[in-house]
């Protein structure tokens, strides 16, 4: 399965509602609710002082066309609460001071109001900020409890877009439901407000846009919902694409396939762009929508507005001229609000790729082992065990019946392909068994917990996975502060790494860089020993331990390696059989079944499968004693 149709990928997973995504959003929202509070208090507060200075030019504009301040043709909740806080200050045989006072009024108004608006700007940005903090830590921390499935059936770039670029994304989200839409709403609530008061017959007019509005741009959403969850996909490939070249780099220059790369970045960043383009067009035209109806809209209430004061006498002139003021200031949230749903569609199709990783069972949730594995195990068994990727996948193992006695060496050799790195990973549960069991000292290892499990086993690997740190932190990795530094020293001279370890810049101290390019091969994969052995596992995994070593740099591995065998049940996955010929066990696979089990010595007698990989190796037949390590 790759990632473009994995279900973590799949661009035509169901949508989640919006309101869901919102619930969804509740639990990072909570530890942060006071600054949602002020930021909510902020915006309506700021709402509240920007519709009042508005108002405050009622009594300024009648003033100034010599008409009574406070005294309109009705009386209405917006005179009485005008005459309640500035109506002391209003001076009718004094018209010059009362404009001046209404315009101080209005400066004081003004500026408390944008003290707010700072203030819940600030809350909202700390809001946004720390919650989407939390996503990605979240979805980080979620990443490292799936199962290796997952991993291995999504592509590293998609991984890292939801981790980084979707989470980001998200946020716009709790910018519009805060720092935005709830501003946005405390405005309308107070421009409607100071609009009933003064012409109901004109507020049910000017709000005729908004239903009309949402309605004909429902299609258009859908459609923008859908393309933003194709493009977040888009994205997560053109990474993919760039993530697999720069860490490739040497294989790229190598077999001069930078034409070939630059062709296929091209492609994906191509699709990105179309998508893009598609989602930009369709976004584009609810603007317009919204513009022509709100023109429509205000002309029809200057039209009846003008009747009202010229015709019917029920309006005054000063009132139109601050209800259209009003009505002006109210397109901007209004058109807002209108067109939230149209930009929030790229942020709703982010949400719900983070969400899929969320949603995704850990292994913890998967585990339904309650017991703890006993170090003290003796034997480890597979009984009849069968394993396949998928329901309608090949069989990469089958029937797969051998017990490992405590202390043993099991060798699992093979042609590639045949299902070795399959059966090594399935004893520390990497993977499930599809049928049969696997069995540590009696007990069946999916009955015990993954945790117990795991720190019974140690892996070294050809692929060295070494990290950008110190040379101390990588030896004693996922175990800080357990150990002391004699202890990793002791280690890596058991892994024959204490030596060159000492010539480095700083000894134990220096930095290793990204993926440990300031070492060689055996040098890192001493470092992998040293690892291994400093935890003490009773079960080992060698996995090509030595496959891509030099002579002298496989004579030092390989003698660290028998320093580990030492006490340990031990599995080793080895295209050199020179390498395997001490085991006491030797499996010989093909194609996911046991061919040939025995020692080095009754295996090369039988003059079966194992002889002829001998043979391949050696390029003659080998009838003498086991080779020695």
């Amino acid at each position: 399965m790759t990632a473009d149709n994995a279900p973590s990928g799949a661009a035509g997973a169901p949508a989640h509602a919006p309101g869901t995504i919102y619930r969804r959003l509740l639990p990072f929202l909570r530890p942060h609710a006071w600054r949602m509070g002020g930021a909510i208090g902020c915006s309506i507060a700021a709402a509240a002082l920007d519709a009042y200075s508005f108002a405050l030019l009622i009594p300024f504009l009648n003033a100034l066309f010599g008409l009574p301040t406070l005294l309109p043709v009705k009386q209405s909740w917006l005179t009485r609460f005008l005459q309640l806080t500035i109506g002391a200050l209003l001076d009718q045989s004094d018209k010059m001071a009362s404009l001046e006072r209404v315009i101080l009024i209005i400066l004081a108004t003004v500026a408390v109001k944008n003290v707010f608006v700072w203030s819940g700007g600030q809350l909202g940005a700390q809001l946004q900020e720390y919650v989407t903090r939390d996503m990605r830590d979240a979805v980080y921390g979620h990443l490292q409890r799936l199962p290796l499935a997952y991993f291995t059936q999504t592509r590293a770039g998609q991984i890292l877009a939801r981790i980084l670029t979707d989470t980001d994304q998200t946020k716009a989200l709790i910018t519009q439901l805060v720092t935005s839409s709830l501003q946005n709403i405390s405005l309308l609530i107070a421009y409607i407000a100071v609009m009933f008061a003064v012409s109901w017959r004109l507020t049910i007019l000017g709000l005729v846009i908004g239903p009309v509005v949402t309605g004909l741009l429902q299609p258009l959403l859908r459609r923008l919902r859908r393309g933003h969850r194709r493009l977040r996909n888009d994205y997560g490939e053109m990474m993919s694409v760039l993530q697999e070249v720069v860490s490739g780099m040497r294989l790229v220059k190598s077999f001069g396939a930078e034409p070939y790369e630059e062709r296929r970045f091209r492609a994906a960043s191509g699709r990105y762009s179309r998508g893009m383009m598609r989602i930009t067009k369709l976004a584009l035209l609810s603007q317009p929508i919204t513009e022509f109806l709100g023109t429509a809209v205000a002309v029809a209430v200057l039209w009846v507005g003008a009747r009202e004061v010229l015709v019917d006498h029920t309006l005054q002139g000063a009132q139109l001229i601050v209800f259209l003021t009003v009505v002006l200031r109210l397109l901007p949230p209004l058109k807002a609000l209108t067109q939230l749903p149209t930009t929030a569609q790229a942020s709703f199709a982010a949400a719900e790729r983070v969400f899929e990783v969320l949603d995704a069972p850990s292994e913890t949730a998967l585990d339904r082992g309650t017991l703890t594995a006993d170090p003290a195990f003796d034997t480890i068994a597979f009984d009849d065990v069968s394993f396949a990727y998928g329901a309608d996948q090949e069989t990469v193992l089958s029937r797969i019946s051998f017990a490992a006695r405590r202390g043993s060496v099991v060798a699992l050799v093979g042609p590639s392909g045949a299902g070795k790195s399959t059966l090594a990973d399935l004893i520390p549960r990497f993977i499930e068994p599809t049928e049969g069991r696997i069995v540590l000292g009696g007990i069946d290892t999916r009955d015990i917990t993954l945790a117990s499990l795991r720190a019974l086993t140690g892996i070294v690997s050809q692929d060295t996975v070494l990290f950008n740190d110190t040379v101390r932190s990588n030896i004693a990795y996922g175990a800080e502060g357990r150990f002391s530094d004699a202890q990793i020293e002791a280690a890596a001279r058991a892994a024959n790494a204490d030596a060159f370890i000492r010539e480095l810049p700083h000894g134990y101290s220096t930095m290793l860089g990204e993926r440990g390019t300031r070492l060689s091969g055996g040098q890192r994969q001493r470092i992998a020993i040293a690892r291994a052995l400093l935890i003490d596992p009773p079960v080992l995994i060698l996995d090509e331990a030595t496959s891509a070593l030099d002579t002298e740099s496989e004579r030092l591995v390989q003698e660290a390696i028998d320093r580990v065998l030492l006490g340990r049940t031990v599995f080793v996955i080895a295209h050199r059989l020179s390498t395997v010929a001490h085991a006491d066990l030797i499996l010989v696979l093909d194609r996911g079944r046991i061919v040939e089990r025995g020692t080095h010595a009754v295996l090369l007698a039988e003059r079966g499968a194992y002889y002829r990989l001998h043979a391949l190796q050696y390029r003659e037949v080998e009838d003498t004693a086991p080779v020695s390590a």
